[in-house]
């Protein structure tokens, strides 16, 4: 047996790629659900619903499998549907045991039409079930945005308007009234609701909604887009006008002025998208009676104060505190006699918008109707202005209390933070952890003593081999006890360490002629080789030399002062003093007569 070839049914693979492309279908789905389908069209034919059946599409060929459980020769539960006993399975393929699953190629061919017409339709419904979802899932976050789309039916008392991927539909009561529609005209709206039912997903459309007006606004104000201007309140009659008040966070960008655009440009164009609509943009007030005044604009009003029992029977004091809970009190307008048409405008429609604007119950009364009812304005106006100081301050502390309880929280948060990543250090580990540290600095500074020790004997050995000049005349000293010399060489040797030599206040012109007469080719020292680090040495000395550590004298072990005494007695011996060819009355004389 073998499956059935698709290379040569065109109608098939066309059918296959325009739901893939026209109705945007992911493929994998499709070939699923096609899967899905003729596994059960071959369970409707068998007439076994528990059946199992593996269908494999690759390389455009349609294989139909029957899968069986091997079981035993003597089961008592065996279904030729389901099962297939364990000899059968064997002479087939011995490689076969209990539990294994055997599958057997059906053909194609023996499906009937009435089951390949199940597959068909189920395979329609299924389809339908995903795009129904695809659109809700694609418009169910697009609420009240506005898209633009192509008008396809034009009908009494609705629209179908093409939009991206779906058809979303205009019913009258969302229409501007008086606007006619015809089928391919462009136009805007705004996502009003996304449903989903049995039927499919419904897109809602709307051009009579107030964020009809707010979407066209922000779409042609540069600083509503950029969040410098907000639109805090909009009411709208579709057809008459549309009140709205907005606010800047920038108080140098006019709110109004952005609005309006140069010359009117901005609120013309959204004008002329409305059908010339009236539009009304007015600063936002957080007081509520100024908020108020603007509202009932053209109309000028007098004074705006809290309804009661007077003017309302119905207000109650429960009723009343109903309302203060709220902060929705019922406002009281009063106007001069003149303007009480003009503040509740044409079929009531400036007092609406009002309502809607401030989402508070409002009575415009005249001035005359107030002064009957015995109400004192001025008194009313004060209170009404005091609780309205009051009810900003509660604002302001409830503000306040809520960025308290923020700080609060997030400092909790940031303490859980801190205990979950402690490390859990026990005290031994760090009493340890505490007294490590000191260990290493004393051994660091016992080996740095060392290195310092054998540098110092290093340049001493160094000084030891520089040759010594013998021939250098000095004036002769007296013998001294041991220990006033060993104290007299502490006093005098620095700590450059040089070859000491006698020293002497005054040289007779004698001594610098026998020096002369007496010189001989002396040798240069050899110069000791110089190490890595004698750079870092002599910076180190300048260092030194540069701090104010008073006058620093070297100490010398017994055996040093011992080798000291014993160096200036030997070159005391050899001096030219002691030279017994000298005459020193000779000399005498000489020095006589040159005087």
């Amino acid at each position: 047996m073998s499956g059935i070839s698709l290379k040569n049914n065109k109608n098939f693979l066309e059918g296959m790629r325009l739901i893939e492309e026209d109705r945007k279908i992911d493929p994998e789905f499709v070939y699923e659900t096609l899967k899905e389908a003729i596994a059960k069209a071959y369970q409707k034919h068998i007439d076994a619903p528990a059946a199992k059946v593996r269908v494999d599409i690759s390389k455009q060929e349609i294989h139909i499998y029957h899968q069986l459980e091997v079981v035993e020769d003597e089961s008592e539960t065996f279904d030729e549907t389901l099962d297939i006993l364990l000899s059968e399975a064997q002479s087939i393929d011995p490689n076969l045991k209990v539990g294994d699953i055997y599958e057997e190629e059906v053909d194609f061919a023996q499906i009937g039409r009435t089951s390949i017409n199940i597959a068909k339709q189920m395979l329609k419904q299924r389809i339908k079930e995903y795009e129904k979802q695809r659109v809700y899932d694609e418009y169910k976050d697009k609420e009240y945005d506005l898209i633009s789309g192509v008008i396809k039916t034009v009908e009494e008392k609705f629209v179908l308007v093409d939009i991206k991927n779906t058809i979303g539909i205009l019913l009258k009561s969302e229409q501007i009234p008086g606007e006619t529609y015809r089928e391919g005209q462009s136009i805007k709206t705004v996502i009003k609701e996304v449903s989903k039912n049995t039927k499919g997903s419904q897109v809602v459309l709307s051009r009579a909604d107030a964020m009809f007006v707010k979407r066209l606004f922000e779409k042609e104000v540069p600083e509503i887009a950029q969040g410098i201007v907000e639109i805090r309140a909009i009411a709208r009659e579709a057809g008459e006008r549309t009140k709205m008040a907005v606010y800047s966070r920038n108080e140098d960008v006019d709110p109004i002025g952005a609005c309006i655009g140069p010359r009117g440009s901005r609120v013309q164009a959204v004008i002329g998208e409305v059908k010339g609509e009236k539009i009304d943009v007015f600063e936002w007030n957080d007081d509520i009676g100024e908020l108020v005044k603007n509202a009932l604009a053209p109309a000028e009003v007098k004074a705006c104060f809290y309804a009661d029992d007077r003017i309302d029977p119905a207000l109650t004091p429960e009723e009343i505190e109903k309302y203060d809970k709220r902060n929705a009190r019922p406002l009281v307008v009063v106007v001069d006699d003149g303007e009480l048409s003009v503040a509740i405008g044409k079929k009531g429609k400036n007092a609406k918008l009002a309502v809607k604007l401030t989402n508070r119950k409002i009575d415009i009364k005249t001035r005359s109707d107030i002064e009957a009812l015995g109400i004192d304005i001025e008194e009313a106006v004060e209170f009404f202005k005091a609780d309205q100081i009051r009810i900003a301050k509660e604002k302001e502390m409830k503000k306040f209390q809520e960025l308290q309880e923020e700080a609060a929280r997030r400092k909790a948060e940031f303490d859980q933070e801190i205990a979950e990543n402690d490390t859990g250090f026990s005290e031994d580990a760090l009493e340890e952890f505490e007294t490590k540290p000191e260990e290493v600095t004393i051994v660091e500074l016992e080996e740095e003593e060392k290195a310092e020790e054998a540098e110092e004997k290093a340049e001493e050995a160094a000084v030891e081999e520089e040759p010594v000049k013998e021939e250098e005349p000095v004036e002769e000293k007296k013998e001294e006890p041991v220990e006033e010399k060993k104290e007299e060489v502490k006093e005098e040797v620095k700590p450059a360490r040089k070859p000491l030599t006698p020293k002497t206040d005054y040289v007779s012109k004698f001594e610098n002629y026998a020096d002369s007469s007496k010189k001989e080719a002396e040798k240069t020292p050899a110069r000791r080789r110089k190490k890595k680090d004698d750079d870092d040495r002599r910076v180190r000395a300048e260092d030194l030399e540069k701090k104010e550590y008073g006058e620093i004298r070297p100490e010398y072990s017994e055996e040093e002062l011992e080798e000291i005494r014993l160096q200036e007695e030997e070159e005391y011996e050899n001096s030219w003093i002691n030279d017994d060819d000298i005459d020193f009355d000779d000399y005498d004389e000489y020095y006589e007569e040159d005087n």
